[in-house]
């Protein structure tokens, strides 16, 4: 079991023995990486924990909304005072990846450190090596598990307002406003939260309804000239160069969701996005039903997530991952 008596024991020994954590999720961090490493970092604070967060690099500006997220430290450009507090920290919390790699330029120094891990993360085929991992594949978020932990260790007293607004933020980025992903607990746990005083809507404002007049220009792009729809396999596929997002001023963070977008014409049951920054070429895929983007993404680009939402990356030329998408809608559809 996930949150067994045995493992929440050991993780109260570890606790027990740690002054100093650190908190770290992985790179290009989302709402569920933000959402969970503030919410696990507000509770240890309740326990009287000296606690620092960390980023492998920078977050867009819409999750600066987290209650604390200011306090935030980015790996990238300061590697040596991070490297400093990974060897200076009793315990690391790693949020929301399966694997070490994940974390980009920081996995070096995280994957030798003798300090103790614990992992908590719902993707799938998580690595070895943690000395303690909360990992369930089925639940809709990382920071639905987070709400669990704290369940099982009996300590839901501990939840303000601060720990709501972050879990909530990662339920609702993570299933895309609770329309895939979800089981039971998803919204048991959302409910939950709203009693404590959680307003919904002002979360939900706080992450969707501050676009830029640049972000919705380039949302216009997308769907009217970059959208590639093959209505007889219900699948569509949209890309954009480093030259599409610099005539819209690209910001960090600008086309999260807009993937999803390519899942809304009716009958669509594949998309995908691959747009090019830092240097390579980064995908999203999302799915219905049964389709398993997960598998798709892993055997084609190496990458991985979720059955209905995945992700990779590519060193390849654009034209190049174009042929390869148009290879898997005539293939797997």
């Amino acid at each position: 079991m996930v949150f067994s008596s045995e493992k929440i024991q050991a993780l109260q020994v570890l606790l027990d023995a740690s002054t100093r954590v650190m908190v770290i999720a992985h790179r290009s961090p989302d709402g569920d990486a933000i959402g969970s490493s503030m919410a696990i970092a507000h509770f240890l604070r309740k326990l009287n924990k000296q606690v620092e967060v960390w980023m492998p690099d920078a977050l867009s500006k819409s999750l600066y909304t987290v209650p604390g997220s200011e306090d935030i430290k980015i790996y990238e450009g300061r590697g040596k005072e991070g490297n400093a507090v990974i060897a200076d920290s009793d315990l690391i919390f790693c949020m929301d990846f399966n694997k070490v790699e994940r974390t980009g330029s920081v996995s070096q120094v995280l994957g030798a450190t003798e300090t103790p891990k614990v992992l908590i993360d719902h993707h799938l085929h998580p690595s070895e090596g943690w000395t303690l991992a909360f990992s369930d594949t089925g639940a809709s978020s990382t920071c639905e598990l987070v709400y669990l932990l704290i369940e099982a260790m009996g300590m839901q007293d501990k939840v303000d307002l601060d720990i709501a607004t972050s879990i909530y933020t990662g339920l609702i980025t993570d299933t895309g406003s609770f329309k895939y992903n979800v089981n039971p607990d998803t919204h048991r746990i959302a409910g939950e939260l709203i009693a404590k005083g959680l307003n919904s809507a002002d979360v939900q404002g706080a992450l969707f309804d501050t676009n830029t007049r640049d972000r919705l220009g380039l949302l216009g792009y997308t769907l009217n000239e970059k959208l590639v729809y093959h209505p007889e396999k219900d699948a569509t596929y949209m890309t954009l160069t480093k030259e599409d997002l610099k005539r819209f001023n690209y910001k960090k963070g600008d086309t999260e969701g807009l993937v999803n977008f390519g899942l809304s014409i009716g009958g669509v049951r594949f998309t995908s996005l691959a747009s090019e920054k830092d240097g390579v070429i980064k995908i999203s895929f999302r799915s219905k039903g049964d389709l398993d983007v997960n598998v798709i993404a892993k055997e084609r680009f190496g990458g991985g997530g979720h059955k209905n939402a995945a992700g990779a990356r590519s060193e390849q030329s654009m034209n190049e991952v174009i042929a390869i998408m148009e290879d898997i809608i005539a293939k797997n559809l």
